[in-house]
Order: structure tokens, then sequence, then C-alpha cells
């Protein structure tokens, strides 16, 4: 270590530095180990940075690396033991935070648990004061941390005004010592003079002051704070040492003892010197103004420690002991014997109640506009009748309707006067402004959409399988966009179905949905959503549902909540839901043949993930059903037809995911064509498509071998309105 003593230059004398160099005691002590310490961490680097490019071929640096690891880890004189402990101690330290690293290298620790004892005995000098400068101290002390001030002060932010150090590091300084410019020698003798008598007075108040010296305790990076002995001190020095080299020296010293130097670590301790430097008052050519308020301390940051356990993970297939599927649907075998016609089918969801609502909203929304328009129940129903008739006779205008005479257009002339169409149309409503709720985004429609839900639920087929997924009602106005639909710009509605397309529940999208579930469970949107479909079907009775949904839905947690529920899931999932899943990798499984699977299972939970390799590569998680019995699938490759295995998983979700899909076919036919100008009238219309659909499912269900098509139904319960209702206006 050099120690650079100032003394006062001679009159006339040369004004360069006189440099005395020797080592300390404890240099002297510690530098065979010290050397011992850094020549074993040398090895080490140089194994760890080795390069290919650094031999002449690979046999060459096979053997060189050999070398390097036999000279770190030296297997001649240290055992077995002694080699793993400094395998583990080195990614010990690897996976330390970055600030207690470099200060657990400086103690050169020769095994873990004296790097545990240094990092408990930090934890306990954590929030101790340290002090820059203590009485007593000896100049090499002082010079030894002016010259740490000075080595870093490149890369500290100074105060404006205050011009920067020159600052060198030791090992560039020029071998000859003598061989300085007069220059630097006046500037390092000026420096050190001013060091000197800055130091002399600091000695001069603690010796006023009465107070025992004492040595200052090195404290690791983060942890040493300024005590208000030493801010007195320094503050009663600032009057007699005005201008800028009492900033530089003081200021660089403070930041330097306040923590680390990097740029990380100045951000970190960016609080801690403001606090230490909100004393100090400079005069003279600082503009620097002092801060009435102390900058407050960030709150620490404390790191997330999960309490869910870590998944274990097992190659066999699945056990699943939920009960098999027993159930009879007695409310379809009393839909049979009750050999309902289409419209009192599609009267099961628009009952009377949904009417009378209905009329009520409407009557009430235009005397609140101050229109005395008294809508009748009758009228309600030759409006849906117009309405489902423009699902399969379209024109450009629905004036038209009234103008071109043909057999339909004389059902529409005879039922309603277009003006009085016009007039209910545009007062349709179904909720009172009075009583809205504004954080809903579909208040207007909450009314009929609950209504909706609960008829839809009551005579829903009871099934096993149900299918969980998102459609898009078609609006050119909304700002949603859903990709992979035949609808992409529309209102995103949650939907689940049957496999046959079934609605049972919906629930339009908005970004605070209104569906409650358990916020302990951490689902996300996706999950909430099904846990909610899955409640919805349990009221019905608890029987052990199989829900299937896609991989925006699906989770690890999300299926074993299921299970909880006693609700079999099967669903695909994503690579970042899967736990930690040891399965084949996705770009390893493409270089196999079609047919080719991975699959794995949770032991403690008993749920299985399955990678399978078919027209692409697909991975699915189930509660439920597992690999066996795994059938055959024919796949044509290269124009040819074999046959590939199929997972019983794979097979299940193909069967089940067809649900909603077919829902949106159905209702794609005919949809109804006439809106008004309200944002919600394409809502309206979606419900009374979708109710179309459901009566349609029941029908069949009903009179399989004499199930009218889809336009028959439609066109029943259409001309059946208009011929019913007519007149009735007049």
């Amino acid at each position: 270590m050099d120690e650079a003593v100032p003394g006062p230059a001679p009159e006339g004398a040369d004004s360069r530095v006189t440099v005395k160099e020797e080592d300390s005691p404890w240099e002297q002590a510690c530098s065979s180990w010290e050397s011992s310490c850094h020549a074993q961490e040398l090895c080490r680097l140089r194994f760890r940075q080795f390069s290919y490019r650094d031999g002449t071929g690979p046999r060459q640096a096979l053997a060189q690396l050999h070398e390097l690891c036999r000279q770190w880890l030296r297997p001649e004189t240290h055992s077995k033991e002694q080699i793993l402990e400094l395998l583990v101690l080195e990614q010990f330290l690897t996976v330390l935070p970055a600030e207690l690293q470099a200060w657990v290298r400086e103690h050169h620790p020769e095994s873990g648990d004296e790097v545990v004892m240094a990092l408990e005995g930090l934890e306990k000098d954590t929030g101790q004061q340290a002090s820059v400068y203590t009485r007593g101290q000896d100049m090499h002390s002082l010079v030894t941390e002016y010259q740490g001030a000075s080595s870093a002060c490149q890369s500290l932010q100074l105060l404006p005004r205050v011009t920067a150090l020159k600052c060198e590091p030791p090992e560039l300084r020029q071998e000859n010592p003598g061989e300085v410019s007069a220059e630097e020698a006046v500037s390092k003798d000026g420096l050190f003079n001013a060091k000197q008598e800055t130091f002399e007075e600091i000695q001069q108040g603690a010796e006023a002051s009465g107070a025992p010296n004492r040595d200052c305790v090195p404290q690791p990076p983060g942890t040493s704070v300024c005590t208000d002995r030493t801010v007195v001190h320094m503050n009663t020095l600032k009057d007699r040492h005005p201008g800028d080299l009492w900033a530089r020296m003081h200021i660089s010293s403070l930041e330097y003892a306040a923590g680390d130097i990097t740029r990380k670590g100045r951000k970190k301790d960016k609080a801690r010197v403001s606090e230490l430097l909100q004393g100090l008052a400079f005069s003279g050519d600082s503009d620097v103004e002092e801060e009435n308020k102390p900058e407050a301390h960030p709150a620490p940051k404390r790191l997330k420690i999960s309490n869910v356990p870590e998944k274990n993970w097992t190659k066999r297939d699945l056990k699943p002991n939920f009960p098999s599927w027993s159930a009879l649907d007695s409310g379809l075998l009393n839909l049979k014997s009750e050999k309902l016609n289409p419209v009192e089918l599609f009267e099961l969801f628009f009952d009377d109640e949904t009417f009378s609502l209905i009329v009520n909203e409407t009557n009430n929304y235009a005397s609140q506009k101050n229109v005395n328009l008294e809508v009748t129940v009758q009228e309600i129903r030759c409006l849906f009748g117009i309405l489902l008739l423009s699902g399969f006779v379209r024109r450009p205008r629905r004036g038209m309707y009234w103008e071109i005479s043909d057999t339909d257009q004389n059902l529409v002339k005879d039922a309603i006067r277009r003006d009085r169409f016009e007039l209910i149309f545009s007062y349709l409503h179904f909720a009172d402004n009075n009583h809205l709720d504004q954080k809903d985004k579909f208040t207007k429609l909450r009314p009929l959409i609950k209504q909706m839900n609960r008829n839809f639920l009551l005579y829903a087929p009871l099934e096993e399988h149900y299918y969980f997924d998102k459609t898009m009602c078609e609006c050119f106005d909304s700002d949603q966009f859903l990709n992979g639909k035949p609808i992409r710009i529309g209102y995103k509605i949650w939907c689940g179905t049957t496999t046959q397309g079934y609605l049972v529940w919906f629930e339009p999208h908005q970004e605070e949905s209104s569906v409650m579930v358990d916020k302990d469970l951490n689902l996300g949107l996706g999950g909430n959503l099904v846990m909610h479909f899955a409640d919805v079907l349990l009221e019905r009775g608890q029987y052990p549902y199989h829900l299937c949904f896609d991989s925006f839905f699906t989770s690890v947690k999300l299926v074993s909540a299921l299970k909880k529920k006693g609700v079999r899931a099967t669903g695909t999932i994503r690579e970042n839901r899967t736990e930690k899943c040891p399965l084949m990798n996705v770009e390893h499984m493409k270089k196999m043949k079609k047919g080719y699977f991975d699959f794995q299972v949770e032991e403690n939970e008993e749920i299985i993930l399955c990678r399978w390799h078919g027209d692409g590569i697909i991975s699915l998680c189930s509660n439920a059903v597992g690999i066996e019995p795994a059938s055959e699938l024919s796949c044509a490759d290269d124009e040819e037809i074999h046959q590939i295995a199929q997972p019983s998983i794979v097979k299940l979700y193909d069967e089940c995911k067809e649900g909603v899909a077919k829902m949106d076919e159905i209702i794609s036919k005919y949809r109804v064509r006439i809106r008004s100008k309200k944002w919600y009238s394409i809502l309206v219309s979606y419900i009374i498509d979708v109710a179309m659909n459901n009566a349609w499912q029941l029908h069949r269900a009903c009179n399989p071998d004499t199930s009218l098509d889809l336009l028959d139904f439609r066109r029943y319960v259409a001309h059946f309105y208009l011929e019913n209702n007519a007149n009735l206006s007049d």
C-alpha cells in the first residue's frame, strides 16, 4: 500500500511532492494469504472465461480446459469434499445480490459457512451509523480515504460550479515518481496541504469536545451513514474553507462513504447522500441552495416469497377419482312430452315476464322524454316478428318492408304501420335510467341479460361436456378486436355452450368485469370467468360436469381449483403456464414423427400435462382424462394416408371444442338486420338470435326425426307474430 504524506515545502525549493512508499504491518502479515487467494481466483476466472478460439483445435481446447480446471480446483491437494465446497461456494456467490457479491468477495471466504457468518454479521450491523472521519485518525487513513474518493470522482456528479478533480488510479501512475510536470506537482501540493490543514482542524474540534479517540469501523456498501458530530465539524469548517476546494474534498468523501460508487449504487444511495449534505451550506462562488426539508428515505423493497409448493411431476398416466356420469335429463323429457311448437319453444326464453319488462321500461323511458307511447305486449311481439323476418328477407332499407308488395311484405304492412314501428323502435328500452350502475358498461341491458341467462340455464340440456370460449357480436363502431373468429370487430362476449351449440350462459366483455369470484385464487380474468361458469352449472345440481376451454383460460391452478369443486376440466395450455413441467421441447418434438406424445402427472394434485404432435404441436392439461385408451387417427402426409396414435385427452378436446363455433355458425345464417341508432341495439339483436338458436336446438332434441330446418323454424315464429298481432296498433 502506498502512503503519501505531504509536508511543507521550504521556500525557494521545488514544489514537487515527496512520496514515501512502504508496506503497512497488516499487509506484510497477510501478503502471502492474499497472493494465494488472488492466484486461486485468477485460475477460476481463466477457467470460466476460456473461449473455444483460445485453442488451436477441439482436442487442444479440451486439454487446456482440463489444465485450467486442475489449476483452479487443485485435486492433488484438495479432497473431493473441498472441491465440492469450492463449486457450491462459487454458485452461492453468483446468486447473491449484486451489492453483496463485491463485499463478500473482499473478505475472500474459503467456505460457505464463512459466507453465511459474514452475511449474518452484516444483518446484525445493518442500521448502525459510521462516521466518515473519526477523532484520532492518522494521516495514513485520511489519505487512503481521499484516494478512494478521488478514484471514483469521475463517475460522481458534483455540484454546480464545482470543478471535477483529475483522478487517476494508482496503477496508471508513472513508474518514476519524480517525473511529473510542474503543474501536476503544484496542484497535488496545494491539494495535500489543504487536506492536511482540514484534518488538523477536525482533530482540534474533536479534542475540544473531550471525546476519546477511536478507529473507523469499515462497513459494507449501503450501511455507512455520517454522524451528527461530523456534520457539525464540517459546517464549522465551511466558513474557513469556502469555494471549490472544500466542496471537492468533502462532497467526494461523503458520497464515497455513503455507499456504492457505481451508477446503480448512486441511485440507491441518493436519499442517503442528500441527508448527509442537507446541513452543508456553501458560500463564495457556489450556486447550491440549501434544502429546507430532507429527502425521505425510500421504503425498502421486500422480496415476494411464494407460498405455493413446488410441483412434483412423474412420468405416468392419470388416475382420476371422479364419479362416472349417470345423470338423467328430466327437463328434456318433459319438453318432449309436451310437444311444443316453435313459438312456444322461443317463448321459453322470451316469456311473458321478459316481454312485460320490455314494455314497462319502454313506456317509462318514453314518459321521461315527455312522449305518451303506451306500447303493448302485442306490439312488442309484432316488432320482434319484423326483426326475425329481416334475417331471411333482407332489404337495403327497412322502409322497403312497407313499400314492396309481396307475401312477406304484406304481412308487415298489415301488422303495424311504419311510423308506429319507428316510434316504438326508437324508444325500445330495458332498464330504468334513474337506477343505473355507473361501473357496469352494459347496465342498460343488465336486466335483460340476467333474465335471459336465467331462462337459458333453466331449459339447457343436462349434458356431461360443456365448452367455454369467447365470441364476437358484429359492430363496426366497437374498438374490440378478436383474431381467429369469423367476426373480428364488435363486442366480445364470453359464453359457455354445450357441445352442440346451445348457449347456457353469456356475459359481454368489459374492462372491470361484473363477474365476482374468490380473489384469493388469483386466477386472472379468464380463470375467474371459467370458475363463475362452473358455479352456474352447479346451481342445477352437483354433477361431475366436464368443462373444456382453450389456452387463454387454462392454467394448472385453474384446473386444480375446478377439481376441488368437483368439476372435471380439460384445455390447451400455454408454455409459460406449465409450472416447469419437464415435457419434451416443442422444437425437438417437431422433429419426431406425427403421433408422438409426451406426458407428465403432478403427484400431489393428480393433474396431467400432455404434448402431442399431430397436425401441429399441441399441449393440453386435464384433471379427468389421461392417455389411455389411445385411439388411431388417419393422417395424410406426403400424399399417403397412415394411422397415428391419438391420446384420449386429445380426442376428448377435439370433440368438445366445436360448441361455440357451432353456435356462431347457426346465428350467422339468418342474423337480424334491422338496427337502431342506439349503441346497444346490436346486442339486443344478438340476444334474439341466440334465443332462436337455443329454441331450435331444443326443437331438434325433442323431434329428432321430424324436426324443421333453421329457416323454416325461424319463418314459423316470424309469421306467427305478424299474423296474430295484425291491426292491434290501429
